[in-house]
């Protein structure tokens, strides 16, 4: 038993040599220093959402929080503060904001995603520098089934009859000659703008709950000159809304694009190619048959006109008269 007890001792003894010698080397002046540094930083804490912030919401303190952060990571676009102290005043900065998008979270706080409402009424503070807010009716068929949302992006489509007009005007609003073939081109559907955000669905400009609405209005968010478009685009036709994936493929064009009744239709593409062939048979077969009926056809001769014959008639007694013909 004696011998245990003294073993302990001596093995406490070794490790607390050992522990002492390994202070004294790797703790010299200058790490204690460094030590002493770290402990005196000030510690910085950035201000985040103590929860979801759906776009549109007031922010209240309830749903602000300071967090510790690391200071090689600090964006210059965060709010931060380096004491308790200053956590109160700036907090209240923050009271009453509205949201401008969705913030998660743990999201930190940016300037960018949040206005003051005495400033503007909340699409006005919604809207980035230079932008117009432009609302639409729409169906669910003319807005992807009613799945498009706040915050989705869209292409806008225009379907119109304005070439079959044209093509009328020119022709001085007479029949197309009967040996033309028609052009059969009456609507055309072409992109007009893309890749355009959507502010709000009706007077929501956000959705918390279900995947769609039940569509009446959509409002995007559009420059000046497309504002301009859009409003003279529904004078002219229908306009259709389509839902955009959210990752744009990088070989997308930017051409104009668009497509005609014919396209979309085989059989109208197909009668189209039908009466060009026939008419072009109908050229060919017409020539054939003039060119066969120079080279064939019978030659007329026109005859020489013939003199009148000079006849004398001889009588014998009672025998029927003879008759001579007199020569020149």
């Amino acid at each position: 038993m004696k011998v245990l007890i003294v073993g302990i001792i001596v093995l406490a003894l070794a490790v607390a040599g050992v522990s002492t010698y390994l202070i004294q080397t790797f703790s010299g002046e200058l790490n204690v220093e460094e030590l002493q540094k770290e402990a005196q930083k000030p510690k910085i804490k950035v201000l985040i959402a103590a929860r979801d912030i759906r776009p549109g919401e007031t922010i209240t303190p309830d749903a602000l929080a300071w967090q510790a952060w690391v200071d090689e990571s600090i964006n210059k676009q965060f709010v931060v503060i380096e004491n308790d102290e200053q956590a109160a005043d700036r907090t209240e900065d923050f009271n009453g904001a509205v949201a401008r998008y969705l913030i998660s979270e743990g999201e930190p706080i940016l300037a960018a995603k949040i206005f003051k409402r005495e400033k503007s009424g909340y699409m006005a503070g919604l809207l980035k520098s230079g932008m117009r807010a432009v609302t639409f009716s729409v169906s669910p068929q003319s807005a992807s089934g009613g799945f498009i949302l706040p915050g989705d992006r869209i292409d806008v489509l225009l379907t119109h009859d304005k070439l079959r007009q044209v093509l009328k005007k020119r022709l001085g609003g007479k029949p197309a000659p009967p040996d033309e073939p028609p052009l059969l081109l009456s609507q055309t559907t072409e992109t007009i703008l893309r890749d355009i955000l959507v502010l709000a669905v009706n007077t929501e400009v956000d959705v918390v709950e279900g995947n769609s609405v039940k569509t009446n209005a959509i409002t995007l968010e559009l420059t000046s000159k497309q504002a301009e478009l859009m409003i003279t685009a529904r004078t002219m036709g229908k306009i259709s809304m389509v839902l955009r994936s959210l990752e744009r493929p990088d070989n997308e064009s930017d051409k104009p694009s668009f497509t005609t009744d014919v396209q979309v239709s085989p059989f109208l593409s197909n009668l189209n190619a039908v009466l060009e062939e026939l008419q072009m048979k109908r050229g060919m077969a017409g020539g054939k048959m003039e060119e066969k009926k120079e080279e064939t056809g019978p030659v007329v001769m026109t005859p020489r006109p013939v003199a009148p014959k000079r006849v004398i008639k001889i009588y014998r007694g009672t025998e029927d008269p003879e008759e001579v013909e007199i020569k020149r």
